[in-house]
């Protein structure tokens, strides 16, 4: 699997994880939630956001290094 196909499903799966989070909070709504969510959700949000950026930077490197050796 390339970098970009990886960076493609990770990318919709955060898109997943966001709309799937936001239709629970329509029907849970107490301190477990926002516990929870500061917990988990944002960290982990946060998170595949650096690993999002990381992985375009690597892809770009990439690139880079195929050209450079054509």
């Amino acid at each position: 699997m390339s970098v970009n196909a990886g960076l493609g499903k990770l990318t919709r799966a955060g898109k997943d994880l966001r709309a799937q989070w936001s239709e629970v909070k329509g029907a849970w709504h107490d301190e477990n939630t926002r516990r929870f969510e500061q917990r988990y959700v944002t960290s982990l949000l946060t998170r595949l956001r650096t690993v999002e950026l990381t992985m375009g930077h690597m892809a770009s490197v990439l690139q880079k290094v195929r050209h450079d050796c054509e």
